[in-house]
């Protein structure tokens, strides 16, 4: 529901609309990449009331609306579209469960800790001189 005194979005049934029917921050890493996620750490405020108005506008649930702000966020110009493929007869696009597979995960997660070993590598070796 819109609140036009504070001119924001409010939860009105925190089951169903709260952050605690979504999913974390994590899920957000795994579904769409580091920009949401950095999104949701630096801007707060601002997802949570992306992702109220996509509830508002779609009458979806939290993971599905999260999902697309998600998306939204990692890549706006493909999410438009794929929004406008989808209104135009498109499969629908599932960003609530987009690289949640369990080998995705693991694929990710190994991916993810070879990127940060080698960074690690890298910045120690050039404060060391190695370079």
């Amino acid at each position: 529901r819109f609140d036009k005194t504070t001119e924001k979005w409010i939860v009105t049934d925190p089951a169903t609309q709260g952050p605690e029917a979504g999913y974390d921050l994590i899920g957000s890493l795994y579904r769409a990449g580091p920009v949401p996620f950095i999104q949701r750490v630096i801007n707060a405020e601002q997802y949570e009331q992306a992702v109220l108005k996509y509830m508002a506008a779609e009458g979806c649930d939290r993971k599905e609306a999260q999902g697309n702000m998600d998306a939204y966020f990692e890549n706006p110009q493909d999410w438009a579209y794929q929004k406008m493929q989808e209104q135009n007869g498109a499969a629908k696009k599932d960003y609530a469960n987009a690289n949640m597979d369990p080998q995705q995960i693991v694929l990710s997660t190994i991916w993810a800790g070879v990127v940060f070993w080698f960074a690690y590598y890298l910045v120690t070796g050039l404060a060391e001189g190695k370079w």
